[in-house]
């Protein structure tokens, strides 16, 4: 991007909206002002560790600036790749997949786990390496995310739903584009 301001531009968004913790394959472009913001995440081989004990896991991917979010849409389309071998992780094995704003607790991704993009299906039909069929979901409808007294955070979410698709601790790569609409209403106080 040249510099000037355009540059400016962007840097402002950014620090008005949040930001996307350091991680190793993600990156996050805000663009907007005056409250009504669209963030693009590019995901490339972002990793994502999975417990056997717990069959779930999440990476944060924003933090949102206190006060009100009000999530008014968008879409993202994500591929899974088991970089561990396929006896850590089931080949075909059963996973799902939301943005929340609060991290995986538990197999069944629900509530909060799923308040930005409710729960996908997916198979993991990659073999060993090999990204799988890349998959689209929209955001859920439209909802508004309560950040004034601790601010909204989002997490890619993963689970597996029955519990016997993981045989020990393992390694997804996740690769694809997230792209949100919103607005910050402010924190009130």
């Amino acid at each position: 991007m040249a510099r000037g301001l355009p540059r400016s531009l962007a840097r402002a968004a950014a620090r008005e909206a949040g930001l996307a913790p350091p991680k190793a394959g993600l990156s996050a472009v805000t663009t907007g002002r005056g409250g009504s913001y669209r963030t693009v995440f590019t995901l490339s081989g972002m990793q994502i560790s999975v417990t056997d004990t717990l069959a779930y896991a999440s990476q944060k991917l924003f933090d949102f600036t206190a006060g009100k979010v009000r999530i008014k849409g968008g879409t993202a389309t994500l591929a899974f790749a088991v970089l561990t071998a396929r006896t850590t992780i089931n080949d075909s094995a059963a996973m799902d997949w939301s943005l929340g704003s609060v991290a995986a607790s538990s197999i069944t991704l629900a509530s909060t786990m799923v308040d930005v993009i409710a729960k996908q299906d997916k198979t993991l039909d990659g073999a060993v390496a090999a990204y799988t069929t890349a998959q689209a979901a929209d955001v859920a409808a439209a909802s508004t995310l309560d950040g004034t007294s601790t601010s909204v955070d989002l997490y890619l979410n993963i689970g597996f739903p029955t519990n016997t698709e993981i045989d020990a601790d393992g390694t997804l790569a996740v690769t694809g584009t997230i792209t949100l609409f919103y607005e910050l209403w402010g924190d009130n106080a």
